[in-house]
């Protein structure tokens, strides 16, 4: 059995990855837990753009999962140094979210000189713009939760 991402899914996953890989390399430049030697090979990922932590090659930082259910695979990723999962594709989530023109965005954005982005976001499902921006803080996901609740 094999499993793969499509481009959008690696898309997101790559955008979970760079902001968790962020903080975790941040923490590991400005802590004594790593030696010079260590701290150096962090600092030039930061300074290339693709930021990668100091981690044991043996275990690794980050795991994908894939659970098989009546409607495709759902997709998450958890990053081991910092403990945060996010989906990555959930078939079992809002569909009404979804539209046929946000299934088939796979165009990738591309800042003009000034760095505004001609992008319009309004056309991203709910689980891209979480890949892109991270989970909605947990108190706003308690307030679905609550309205989600009260609806049954």
């Amino acid at each position: 059995m094999a499993f793969f991402l499509t481009d959008t899914q690696e898309d997101a996953l790559n955008l979970f990855l760079d902001r968790q890989n962020s903080k975790v390399c941040e923490e590991q430049l400005n802590s004594d837990e790593l030696d010079e030697e260590l701290k150096e090979i962090v600092r030039k990922t930061v300074e290339a753009g693709s930021p990668i932590p100091a981690f044991d090659p043996r275990v690794g930082y980050y795991s994908i999962s894939f659970t098989p259910c009546e409607k495709g695979n759902r997709i998450y990723v958890h990053h081991h140094l910092t403990n945060v999962s996010e989906e990555i594709y959930d078939p079992l989530l809002d569909e009404s979210l979804v539209t046929e023109e946000t299934k088939l965005y796979s165009a990738e954005v591309i800042p003009d000189e000034e760095g505004v982005s001609d992008f319009d976001m309004s056309k991203l499902s709910a689980q891209e713009l979480e890949g892109m921006f991270g989970s909605p803080p947990p108190e706003v996901q308690s307030l679905f939760a609550t309205a989600n609740s009260e609806e049954e």
